[in-house]
């Protein structure tokens, strides 16, 4: 939607403001963190629809800077680097790239760093030793089970689609981003390895039964990645 619309408007300020302005009151749902912008210049930039970016960048419209016209000031686009790729090691966000299929998933996965790193952790513990994505680059097969894994984000059942829950974050009562734990007394459980991965894929667990599911549903895609690492050829 926002693709098309703003590819019929007249490259000028005002109207792309107007625009802007439009796609943001046509949204169906508020955002479940007001706090975080979500801007109306975001859309495709290429024709078969794989590459998103922002519309209104120069290298974009050919020449004009319409990025005010946004939620964020030009100058703060041009100096704004993604958190993730400060914390994230190179290695981490080539795999990300790698293993994931689609801008979509990309985007599930390159901006939630626990994830990231909760999966690494755990692989890292099934082999009692280290995980280095630079060589699970170079593996077709470990790639695959990375890529299985990683689309946990986007494919992961029994996750309660009414939970008020953005990966490992709800909100507080101001409506700001703040982070999830289980009430591992109430679930009469004890924590287990698997519960950041848990809770980064947005379970909100209401009993023991589920808690279980959904850690063995990590634990079996980890230990896949695992047996084909433990694969190579030496």
């Amino acid at each position: 939607m926002q693709t098309e619309r703003l590819r019929r408007v007249p490259q000028e300020p005002e109207a792309w403001s107007a625009a802007a302005r439009e796609l943001t009151d046509a949204r169906r749902a508020a955002p479940l963190f007001p706090a975080v912008r979500v801007c109306p210049l975001l859309g495709f930039l290429d024709r078969e629809r794989k590459q998103v970016g922002c519309l209104g960048h120069p290298k974009v419209t050919g020449g004009k800077d319409l990025r005010d016209c946004g939620v964020y000031r030009s100058s703060v686009c041009e100096t704004f680097t993604c958190p993730s790729f400060g914390w994230l090691s190179d290695g981490q966000a080539r795999l990300v790239l790698a293993a994931c299929a689609d801008w979509y998933l990309y985007g599930l996965v390159i901006t939630d760093v626990e994830f990231v790193r909760g999966c690494m952790r755990l692989l890292e513990w099934e082999l009692a030793g280290p995980a280095r994505p630079e060589q699970m680059l170079e593996q077709p097969d470990v790639l695959a089970a990375v890529r299985r894994l990683f689309a946990l984000k986007e494919t992961a059942p029994r996750r309660d689609p009414k939970a008020a829950v953005f990966g490992r974050f709800t909100r507080d009562t101001e409506g700001e981003p703040v982070p999830r734990m289980l009430d591992y007394m109430k679930l009469e459980m004890r924590a287990a390895p698997e519960d950041d991965v848990v809770l980064c894929l947005g379970y909100t667990p209401d009993n023991a039964l589920e808690l279980l599911a959904s850690r063995e549903l990590v634990r079996s895609h980890v230990k896949a990645v695992a047996r084909a690492m433990t694969a190579w050829p030496k």
